[in-house]
């Protein structure tokens, strides 16, 4: 009896202890960082030059806790920091008919972005942190965010990713697979 009511004591305890959580917005200017609106289409060519086509079949805005556990569940995140407070996010997910894939990205304040490859690889970075002005097909591109990643004992690389607040996703390599935006 005793037991019992030392368990509900301390249940009732916890469920006191509540704490008002305070959610850092979502600035228009991040929100936008991700250019691609709900039923858009994004071709693509991957490796052996055939068209892919995706679809955002996924636009939301929704609380998160900073690291967008939805996003990465079975993934190799590829993520340095430490999760931030909770706060608004947008998500956008893209997805293709013809092949099994699908594209996700999600950004937090100040321009934290997940991008998410087919719940297989996530890479972490913060967008104003490293530009460079790029040609990919024979397209100029200015303000491009560039992260690569090779690993450190094979030298194997794991991933090349291009992408630009204006268009989106420009370039993205794994293994033997590699998709080029077509503008």
């Amino acid at each position: 009896m005793k037991k019992t009511i030392m368990i509900c004591m301390a249940l009732i305890a916890l469920c006191s202890c509540s704490k008002n959580v305070e959610l850092l917005p979502l600035s228009e200017e991040d929100a936008t960082a991700i250019p691609y609106q709900m039923g858009q289409t994004v071709k693509f060519l991957n490796q052996d030059n055939d068209t892919i086509v995706f679809q955002v079949v996924i636009d939301f805005t929704h609380p998160s806790d900073g690291y967008d556990y939805y996003h990465n569940y079975g993934a190799d995140s590829i993520y340095f920091g430490m999760p931030r407070d909770y706060c608004y996010a947008r998500t956008v997910d893209l997805a293709c008919d013809t092949y099994p894939f699908f594209i996700s990205f999600t950004i937090l304040p100040e321009k934290e972005m997940y991008f998410n490859w087919h719940h297989q690889l996530v890479i972490s970075c913060d967008l104003p942190s490293s530009y460079e002005n790029v040609t990919i097909n024979g397209i100029d591109f200015e303000l491009v965010h560039h992260e690569k990643l090779y690993n450190q004992y094979t030298g194997e690389l794991l991933y090349d990713w291009y992408y630009n607040e204006e268009y989106g996703l420009l370039y993205f390599e794994r293994g033997d697979f590699s998709l080029t935006r077509i503008p």
